[in-house]
């Protein structure tokens, strides 16, 4: 774990620790009965102590494992006194600066040590001396520069985050509606001054998104147990690594995918990495290595689970399939993202038993339905005695996005613009025809072409003119042309949920709502196109056809 990337969360949780243990400590004085707070102020030096010791601060764990100790005397029945009190006020004084120190705001490990020298000393007077006898007075802290001190961060709660988000939605929408009636009005001072707001607008949503973010090793972290008791479990010796903990993503998303996540870690542990002797068996290390790592990719972020375990069985998956008619009889290779097809659909397993982690086929499909629902897609990558990664590619935030919005017919869709290689044309009469589906002739190949009535069977208004319009969408490794009527060019568009009427369609993952009051649907490239064109799109597959 890089603890450069927690500090400032840590120096948050610290910070209220700290005041929660000088608020409680000098609410002692006054308590009519002060065992009961006693307890309160001994759980947060011991959340001080388990938190700095996570981060390596061992100064800070020594100070506060002092300070519980001396907490744990009071619970015990020693009596509680001002002058004990005011020791333990001048401990927490020092662990403040101690705090300081390790988060960057001083300098030097001969300060730290120093400091520690200081606290233990302070606070052995209460243990040394014997009870109705008082400790000597602590020496007067710098109360001014205490109460004087900055704030630099504040707590906001996430539903708040949540309304911000959607109010700053609605102002974009009122915008684009605005920028239409001034474009029709022709009102060149009051496109100008839409323009201003429009990036004022904009940098309130970059502000309010970024807040939305939270670093996935605040979640990636929890998978540290998990894996230590499944590999247990199984009798296996499995190293965990996190990488990319700092890596922030949208709130919504991040906790949806903790069901994911655990179910791909679980599948690793226990089809992926074998047990010692069978690694053993098999010229590998007897400790197995499982990763989950995160990592942007431009408006996206990648979750990635690897291991190097023993790799997908690719001709057990295609004889399973077979036996269930998903694929014909007798094949035995299958394409990466036939595997990802195969492995994901319902009910689909490769285990003859049932237990507690895995074998009823729905974990993956589980998987694959939470990605979708986000707008995201997944990959499977594996070789045989190797080891697998699951790659999961998902939006960095949910709200807004920049689309490509295109007419198809009498209708306006929006695609997100990360999908879109290109924008081209081709003459009409020009396309040829491969393996019974329509191409389009490029430098480096051919790529499927769609019209928009295979996909959803939407209207196509042909028309006269010599060249046609196409949208050349990626999605990984792949690239598809679709055919449109217009392109009308890039926009910030705001994602809304779909009505009920339409959330069972494939291929849409949202709507939102454009200038002239308008509903355009948002495809989702990666669940519209699959199982579509799935041949290799390059040269050697043209000479090998013709």
């Amino acid at each position: 774990m890089n603890v450069s990337d927690y500090k400032e969360l840590y120096k948050s949780e610290a910070d209220d620790a700290l005041q929660a243990l000088e608020n409680g400590l000098v609410g002692l004085e006054s308590a009519p009965e002060p065992r009961a707070p006693i307890d309160e102020l001994f759980r947060h030096a011991h959340n001080l102590k388990g938190t700095s010791g996570a981060m390596g601060y061992q100064e800070i764990v020594e100070a506060s494992h002092a300070l519980e100790n001396v907490l744990d005397t009071l619970r015990k029945g020693a009596d509680v006194t001002v002058a004990k009190i005011g020791c333990m006020l001048g401990a927490v004084d020092i662990l403040k600066k101690l705090v300081g120190l390790a988060t960057g705001e001083g300098a030097g490990e001969t300060r730290s040590a120093q400091l520690l020298s200081e606290v233990l000393v302070l606070l052995s007077n209460i243990s040394i001396v014997s009870e109705k006898v008082d400790v000597p007075a602590p020496p007067v802290p710098e109360i001014e520069a205490g109460v004087t001190q900055r704030i630099t961060s504040t707590k906001v709660e996430l539903e708040r985050l949540d309304r911000i988000m959607d109010l700053v939605g609605e102002l974009t929408i009122s915008r684009i509606r605005f920028s239409a009636i001034a474009a029709e009005l022709g009102s060149k001072p009051l496109l100008d001054e839409l323009a201003v707001s429009w990036r004022l607008i904009s940098q309130i949503q970059k502000e309010v998104m970024e807040a939305r973010l939270i670093p996935v090793g605040q979640v990636f972290q929890r998978f540290n147990r998990l894996v230590r008791d499944v590999s247990h479990e199984k009798g296996k010796n499995v190293k965990f690594d996190i990488t990319g903990a700092e890596i922030g993503l949208d709130r919504a998303v991040l906790e949806g995918m903790v069901d994911p996540l655990v179910h791909l870690i679980r599948n690793a542990l226990d089809h992926g990495i074998g047990t010692p002797a069978e690694r053993r068996a098999s010229g590998k290390p007897e400790e197995g290595h499982l990763t989950l790592s995160a990592r942007r990719e431009r408006n996206n972020v990648v979750l990635e689970v690897s291991d190097d375990g023993r790799g997908i069985d690719t001709a057990k998956v295609a004889q399973a399939a077979a036996a269930k008619g998903i694929v014909k009889g007798g094949t035995t290779v299958l394409t990466e993202e036939e595997v990802c097809r195969i492995l994901t659909m319902p009910g689909f397993s490769t285990s003859t038993a049932v237990d507690r982690l895995s074998g009823r086929g729905m974990g993956m499909n589980i998987v694959k339905k939470t990605i979708d629902s986000f707008g995201g897609s997944i990959v499977i990558r594996s070789t045989p005695g190797a080891g697998t990664t699951v790659a999961m590619l998902l939006p960095i935030n949910l709200s807004i996005i920049k689309a490509l919005l295109f007419s198809v017919g009498p209708d306006i869709h929006a695609l997100p613009i990360e999908y879109v290689s290109e924008t081209n044309r081709f003459e009409q009469g020009s396309l040829k025809s491969l393996r019974g589906e329509l191409v389009l002739g490029d430098g480096d190949g051919v790529i499927p072409v769609l019209m928009p009535d295979k996909i959803f069977g939407l209207p196509f208004e042909s028309t006269r003119e010599r060249y046609a319009k196409v949208i050349i969408v990626e999605t990984g490794k792949r690239r598809i042309a679709v055919v449109v009527n217009r392109i009308i060019g890039q926009q910030d568009i705001v994602i809304k949920a779909l009505p009920p009427l339409f959330r069972g369609v494939r291929g849409i993952s949202g709507a939102t709502v454009l200038g002239s009051g308008k509903v355009a649907f948002i495809w989702d490239p990666h669940v519209l196109f699959e199982g579509r064109c799935t041949y290799e799109s390059d040269q050697k597959t043209i000479v090998l056809e013709n």
